[in-house]
């Protein structure tokens, strides 16, 4: 790629753009509270009525989102396109002219650049399936709550699906998502169990996912971890949080910038980050 080497007014001139748009989200108030309001509102309730995660902010805790702190997630998305375009006045581009793989980029909350793109969970899973080894692997499903997770056909034929959470599912649930499994021809099985220190083997897994888990009240750099140790050499971690930092800790802290295969976010759209990493030692 050619790199456009920039006169020092126009490096200024992006640059005074930059401070401008900082100052103008922090001086004017931003009418987006009542759409992101209502996005919130409706995203969590959404999340909550497909699987029962345990990430789950009922209505009247989303309504009550301080005013400010939507104006500042606002400002963030400001912010993040005024980095866009100096990124592109840097390297020659600009989001309208610039090639389709400098538009898919942004910027986590992390401060690290991702691809733009609303995160599809089954997507994600099925990346992280998808690792050298063929369908069957031995898989570990972190936080499946109330099994309903199941029923969005995020597993493959051939799994050996090991579902964990710290409290067990009803039996008829946990009965109904085995039969599920069943029918479409992998096993999946429940083990009650603690995600920051796990009763398996370091290598046992092929694959580790999860979904809107991270978000709980524990050390998620230590749950990270314990993914890692049960992860086999060149196994995946494939996982869909609402955590938007959640990258600094499983890139950042734990896997390191070689193992990303993936992160997608779309900050301007979703609340939520997703990736697929690789165990490499």
């Amino acid at each position: 790629m050619r790199v456009a080497i920039l006169p020092l007014t126009l490096i200024h001139l992006l640059l005074t753009a930059s401070a401008f748009l900082h100052s103008s989200a922090l001086s004017s108030p931003l009418r987006t509270h009542s759409t992101l309001q209502y996005r919130l509102v409706h995203q969590y309730n959404q999340r909550s009525n497909d699987d029962g995660s345990k990430c789950h902010v009922d209505e009247d805790a989303a309504e009550a989102i301080d005013f400010q702190d939507v104006i500042q997630n606002s400002r963030r998305n400001i912010l993040r396109s005024g980095v866009s375009w100096m990124i592109g006045g840097i390297i020659g581009t600009t989001p309208s002219s610039a090639s389709a793989s400098y538009k898919s980029k942004t910027v986590s909350l992390s401060g690290r650049i991702v691809d733009q793109i609303e995160p599809d969970e089954r997507k994600i899973y099925t990346e992280a399936l998808n690792g050298p080894g063929g369908t069957h692997k031995r898989v570990l499903w972190i936080g499946s709550g109330t099994m309903n997770g199941v029923y969005k056909n995020l597993f493959q034929a051939g799994n050996e699906v090991t579902a964990v959470d710290l409290v067990s599912p009803e039996v008829e649930g946990l009965n109904a998502a085995t039969a599920y499994a069943a029918d479409h021809k992998y096993h999946l099985h429940f083990e009650q169990g603690d995600a920051t220190n796990m009763n398996f083997a370091d290598g046992t897994y092929d694959v580790v996912v999860c979904s809107m888990f991270l978000c709980q009240d524990f050390n998620a750099e230590v749950v990270v971890s314990e993914i890692k140790r049960v992860l086999k050499p060149g196994g995946r971690f494939g996982f869909y949080e609402h955590v938007e930092d959640i990258d600094g800790i499983i890139v950042g802290k734990v896997f390191g910038e070689r193992s990303v295969i993936r992160v997608q976010a779309y900050p301007e759209m979703v609340n939520v980050i997703a990736g697929v990493v690789v165990n490499k030692v």
